[in-house]
């Protein structure tokens, strides 16, 4: 029997939602490697701060990877773990040996709000299907989304 049936929602929108899981998990792990870069590479007179938050970030990630890919397996799908896959399907690009403070946060402002984007249609989707565990997960996401934004662009002034 799969997932879907078992949980009671309907086999077509569940597609959606998978489909639109999919690539969040693809956009969190291209982003999730973008942190860690972020983390090792700060320098200058942020580095103390900007070296702790990027830390955070990713560890929220790692958290935000695991809800996600064990989302679309309770609703009956394998979740892709290639980066081969991530790095096509991916909104979010890849970047490499930015050290500079204002490019760090800029690109993590810009990925957040992909994802906010990403997580708002997801909501859609989910409440349109009935599907409670998808829409608290996107719900969940979107208030921590939303305060992120607004600390670091407090934060850029």
């Amino acid at each position: 029997m799969a997932t879907e049936n078992f949980i009671g929602l309907d086999s077509a929108a569940v597609k959606k939602i998978i489909t639109g899981l999919s690539d969040l998990l693809a956009n969190h792990q291209i982003y999730y490697t973008n942190l860690r870069g972020l983390h090792w590479d700060i320098k200058g007179d942020k580095f103390f701060e900007l070296h702790e938050l990027y830390e955070e970030y990713y560890n929220n990630e790692a958290s935000a990877i695991d809800e996600v890919a064990e989302r679309i397996v309770m609703l009956g799908e394998y979740p892709e773990n290639r980066f081969s896959e991530y790095i096509k399907k991916s909104d979010i690009k890849e970047i490499h040996s930015v050290s500079d403070w204002e490019a760090g946060i800029k690109n993590i402002l810009s990925s957040m709000k992909i994802f906010l984007e990403k997580y708002r249609n997801l909501l859609l989707l989910a409440s349109e299907a009935n599907d409670s565990g998808t829409a608290s997960l996107a719900r969940k996401r979107i208030g921590e989304l939303e305060t992120n934004l607004w600390k670091l662009t407090a934060y850029m002034g």
